[in-house]
């Protein structure tokens, strides 16, 4: 043991087990909002399937293109767009024939 620091080594151990606590809660957290974000994002297609909003369809067939930044999601989402237009497109034809 070291007359000069002798405790040091505690200290360390000590602060490496706070950041491992440190870690562990930010992935708790992080579980969450990915698990808050996966139900809102279920909430949504919900709405969306039902057409339980008025003009829901509509806003996100028009948006959700623009509000996409990475190509990799625009291509992924692609299909839903097309297929929020193709209902969109549906609606305004039997409005018409109405």
């Amino acid at each position: 043991m070291s007359l000069l620091g002798g405790n040091d080594l505690k200290e360390q151990q000590k602060i490496n087990e706070l950041e491992l606590k440190i870690n562990r809660e930010k992935q708790k957290l992080d579980k969450k909002l990915t698990r808050r974000k996966i139900l809102l994002g279920a909430f949504m297609i919900e709405l969306l399937e039902k057409n339980k909003v008025e003009d829901l369809v509509q806003y996100t067939a028009d948006n959700l293109d623009t509000f996409l930044t990475r190509q990799g999601d625009k291509e992924l989402m692609g299909d839903l767009i097309n297929n929020l237009k193709s209902q969109v497109g549906e609606v305004k034809n039997i409005d018409t024939h109405i």
